[in-house]
């Protein structure tokens, strides 16, 4: 049952950083009513066969074979072999490792208040009464920490207050806020112990917050990273006054680039949301000085794939190497079928892999990446001291 409150698990996070976000929303644009969006349609798809795997007991293949979909989408066996098995693996794991057998509640929605709950994903209670898991399904690219998680922490305290759901936190000593992720970026499965008493800590911030958006004059926005996915990103007077302050910006020293990167990676995410909205309102018929839409440039397929292919190989003077592409699979891709076929890919394949960069690319100091050697500047250092 999706219901969506005011304020939910999924704005935890903006909620705190920016109280200002929801009376700000109010005001943007209406857009277009979009009826698929692949990637969100896709990971509610795999949350609800993630469900519907321990509610009613029945393998991912049956499911393949029942035709699970969503909104048009179809369950693949990609999906299943890339997605869902890993987050099955990931989910046995945690439910061993705390001693949790029954007490398993699925999708359980929970409320703080008429205006504040939301739906998690699993919420279970180990045999003695002493390990609670809150556990998230992430099926996005994006590693997401685990750590400090604010839609995590909301979903613990409204699971704590809720009547339904408030006997479970009765006798226990740790909650294990837990995110199983499948992708290739970072761990499948990373989990955060808390004592019950960390969350009145965070009830203190949540509530904080809360009580100033919920004032007739709500606080200055505040940018972070809660911006990315802000209905109101692209008409945030914190994101305008950025871009009116950089536009004042007459030299970039070296000296200044600590101070505007931040800025820039914060008025790129911008930009790309204030040319979101202006395609949105001339697909609505709205006029915008200056602008219309246009037909994106045309690429030539073939009509009848079939009908070409037979075609071409009846052709005389058209070899097939002329005209098909034949290419050795990449070594993720190798590694795939080898797991398939039961074949050891790093005993048969390993000793001919490299790992080769194809540059450096700027990051945060905090990022886990160890720093890479400067080259350009060691080249020159080196062309001077040859001189």
């Amino acid at each position: 049952m999706a219901v969506h409150l005011k304020y939910g698990g999924s704005v935890a996070s903006r909620t705190i950083g920016c109280p200002s976000w929801h009376k700000l929303a109010e005001s943007v644009p209406r857009s277009v009513e979009k009826s698929v969006n692949l990637a969100a349609d896709t990971g509610t798809l795999l949350h609800n066969c993630m469900e519907k795997a321990y509610k009613d007991d029945i393998t991912f293949v049956q499911q393949l074979y029942n035709g699970e979909s969503y909104n048009g989408i179809a369950l693949t066996d990609d999906l299943i072999k890339e997605k869902l098995d890993p987050a099955l693996k990931c989910v046995e794991q945690v439910l061993n490792e705390l001693g949790i057998e029954s007490n398993i509640l699925l999708e359980p929605f929970v409320q703080i208040d008429d205006d504040i709950g939301g739906s998690i994903d699993m919420l279970a209670l180990s045999e003695n009464g002493k390990d609670l898991l809150v556990l998230d399904y992430k099926f996005g690219y994006v590693t997401v920490d685990v750590e400090e998680n604010a839609q995590l922490l909301f979903y613990a305290l409204a699971a704590a207050t809720d009547a339904k759901t408030a006997p479970m936190f009765d006798k226990v000593e740790r909650i294990h806020l837990a995110i199983v992720q499948p992708n290739d970026d970072g761990a499948d499965y990373s989990h955060w112990t808390i004592a019950p008493l960390a969350l009145d800590a965070f009830e203190d911030r949540y509530f904080t917050a809360i009580s100033k958006a919920e004032t007739e004059i709500v606080p200055s926005p505040q940018a972070g990273s809660w911006c990315k996915y802000c209905p109101a990103h692209a008409i945030c007077p914190a994101k305008t006054g950025e871009a009116a302050r950089l536009s004042r910006v007459n030299e970039i020293t070296a000296d200044k680039l600590a101070e505007y990167l931040p800025l820039a990676d914060e008025m790129i995410e911008w930009a790309k949301q204030v040319k979101a909205m202006a395609h949105e309102q001339l697909e609505l018929g709205t006029s915008i000085e200056g602008y219309k839409l246009v037909n994106k440039r045309g690429t030539r397929k073939w009509a009848d794939l079939a009908a070409v292919d037979a075609k071409v190989r009846k052709a005389r003077k058209i070899k097939n190497e002329f005209a098909y592409i034949s290419t050795l699979k990449t070594p993720p891709q190798l590694e795939k079928v080898c797991k398939e076929l039961g074949v050891d890919f790093e005993k048969e394949y390993g000793q001919y892999i490299t790992s080769v960069s194809s540059g450096t690319t700027l990051a945060k100091s905090d990022d886990k990446r160890p720093a890479a050697l400067p080259l350009v500047g060691l080249e020159q250092l080196n062309a001077l001291l040859d001189q």
